[in-house]
């Protein structure tokens, strides 16, 4: 894991995008150190841009969706599995008739991404 402190303004804009997803925020600090500028970097495909916290945002934005379509592409049981894990668990007690058990295969189902 790297070893570098996190800017605040990533974290927050981070926040925002990932809830208290502490891989969030250093994916994107790590996107904003290899690009070295970030705001000259989201410029180049956003030239409206103006400030570095829009190319933060953007930043979040656009690794958000690239997730979900390499999840798609790559896995979509495998992550609705982990997902329902923590979203819709077997077993608790607000589920008395367990049906959290049937989660993950209608959303996997409804999503409709297996290739």
């Amino acid at each position: 894991m790297a070893n570098y402190p996190i800017d605040p303004d990533v974290r927050r804009i981070a926040l925002r995008f990932a809830g208290n997803a502490p891989a969030m925020a250093r994916l994107i600090q790590a996107v904003e150190k290899a690009e070295g500028d970030i705001l000259k970097a989201v410029k180049c495909s956003l030239p409206g841009t103006t400030t570095r916290e829009q190319a933060l945002e953007i930043t979040c934005r656009s690794a958000v969706h690239a997730m979900v379509d390499f999840i798609a592409a790559n896995n979509p049981d495998a992550f609705v599995n982990f997902w329902a894990a923590r979203w819709a668990p077997e077993g608790v007690a607000n589920d008395p008739h367990n049906l959290n058990k049937n989660w993950p295969a209608n959303v996997s189902k409804l999503w409709g991404v297996k290739p």
